[in-house]
């Protein structure tokens, strides 16, 4: 059974390759440690879906003017907006706030 990864270019394409074969590579063309390279290409990935997470999250706040779900559930509550407005923007920033707290957890989990 083959492993098969990304797909990896170098000026042409030469197939696929097995991923951590790619990781290899692209440490020792970079003359880093293999884990160096993985835990900071973890880290930056969990930083920038953390930032594009909080950057949607601040944009449905600002948009209901809230701080957070609660405020926007005591909005809806109150009545003083109308769930049928409020609807899909109150799932999502849900999830949004789900996902962000996951990628904290993550985040706080990386080795050192």
């Amino acid at each position: 059974m083959q492993i098969t990864g990304l797909k990896y270019l170098n000026d042409s394409f030469i197939g696929w390759y097995p991923i951590m074969v790619v990781i290899d590579e692209v440490a020792s063309a970079l003359k880093m440690d293999r884990d160096v390279l993985v835990r900071a290409s973890i880290k930056a990935f969990l930083e920038k879906e953390l930032r594009c997470i909080e950057a949607e999250i601040f944009d449905i706040r600002r948009k209901h003017d809230v701080r957070s779900i609660l405020e926007l559930d005591d909005k809806l509550k109150k009545g003083e907006v109308r769930e049928e407005d409020v609807l899909e923007d109150f799932q999502e920033l849900d999830y949004l706030e789900s996902r962000r707290d996951e990628l904290l957890a993550a985040m706080k989990n990386l080795p050192q």
